[in-house]
């Protein structure tokens, strides 16, 4: 009956969209801000192919719209497609609420974070996916939210996630969170990280972690409260963001008119720095995963020279998958595969790629 009535209010929510001028002029301003602070970083954005990225469909969550406005793309599958999809380390998956998939696709996420994919979820994904692939992580503390906007602080700024996702100095993001949230008990504190957080959460349902991470063998999770998509406007002054554009961070003189000129300067300060938050925080995540899979080509180094079968994966051609050594016996090695397939394999089998 709870999941029924926050169903409901979710979809009622969705009524309530936030205009996509807000989510377009935080676009805008992310861009902008990127290309004068970290060039590098916004080559990497830019660098992001539609393989890159896989976007898990849901009923009442929309990560597709968050990227479509920053311009990213990526590959669109449905929760029933997981189990069968080609998941490999070098990926990103986002798993829009309620998340909800078969468990075949459930062990498929869990082993494609094994091996050292990125995994991001929302709301009812903790139960849904989080709690059945990585058990004493985090959990729902048995609470649900109302639909409603609260202030969130930022835990840890100087952290790569969290980095710059303020537009102004000493502001702070607001959270939409909707109706049937279920906020994240911490079960593992010295693995999972909170990087940012609600008082007036913990105040109000018991638990105030916002944005949590943890590693997971060779990968990592990140999870949110509520949704990917801001669905309710955010609190405060209705004042327009070309009124406040001069005390955002990171622009150019000539940003800050040509922002304030452009449509997106006529959108409420408040929506553009909810959407700005969510959005470089996303931005911050995908450039960190580029950066990353550098890291994990390395680790991954070798290859099979003749077909690889290991269990609960189809055959691959030699010379295919990519092999991260974990253990040696004799004339038997123990290896992961790309995809987090484990098996033994004979020893004279493997080489350096």
């Amino acid at each position: 009956m709870k999941k029924l009535i926050a169903a409901l209010l979710c979809l009622t929510a969705l009524g309530a969209f936030a205009d996509e001028k807000s989510e377009k002029a935080a676009a805008d301003l992310l861009h902008r801000r990127l290309a004068n602070e970290k060039p590098e970083e916004a080559a990497l954005l830019k660098s992001v192919q539609g393989k890159d990225i896989v976007v898990v469909a849901g009923e009442m969550d929309h990560i597709e719209s968050v990227l479509r406005a920053t311009g990213v793309p990526f590959t669109l599958i449905q929760p029933s497609q997981v189990a069968d999809f080609q998941l490999k380390a070098n990926m990103a998956v986002m798993v829009n609420c309620p998340g909800t998939m078969p468990d075949a696709g459930v062990q498929r996420i869990a082993r494609f974070v094994r091996a050292g994919g990125l995994l991001y979820t929302t709301d009812w994904a903790l139960q849904s996916v989080i709690e059945k692939a990585f058990p004493g992580t985090i959990a729902a503390n048995g609470e649900m939210t109302a639909s409603e906007v609260v202030p969130v602080s930022i835990d840890k700024a100087s952290d790569n996630l969290m980095s710059s996702v303020l537009l102004r100095k000493a502001s702070q993001p607001q959270w939409w969170l909707e109706g049937g949230s279920f906020p994240i008990k911490i079960l593992d504190p010295k693995k999972v990280e909170v990087l940012a957080s609600s008082p007036q959460m913990a105040k109000s349902y018991g638990a105030g972690p916002v944005v949590v991470r943890f590693r997971w063998e060779d990968g990592e999770v990140v999870h949110v409260v509520s949704h990917f998509y801001r669905q309710l406007d955010a609190q405060g002054p209705a004042v327009a963001a070309a009124q406040a554009v001069n005390s955002f961070e990171g622009l150019s003189d000539a940003d800050k008119r040509a922002f304030a000129k452009s449509e997106g300067g006529g959108t409420s300060v408040g929506n553009v720095e909810s959407s700005y938050a969510f959005q470089r925080m996303t931005s911050n995540l995908l450039t960190g995963k580029q950066k990353r899979n550098e890291e994990l080509d390395r680790t991954y180094g070798f290859t099979s020279t003749t077909t690889l079968a290991l269990p609960s994966a189809p055959p691959r051609p030699a010379k295919e998958a990519k092999l991260r050594v974990l253990e040696r016996k004799k004339d038997k090695t123990l290896v992961r595969d790309d995809e987090g397939n484990e098996g033994w394999v004979d020893s004279a089998s493997l080489i350096a790629r």
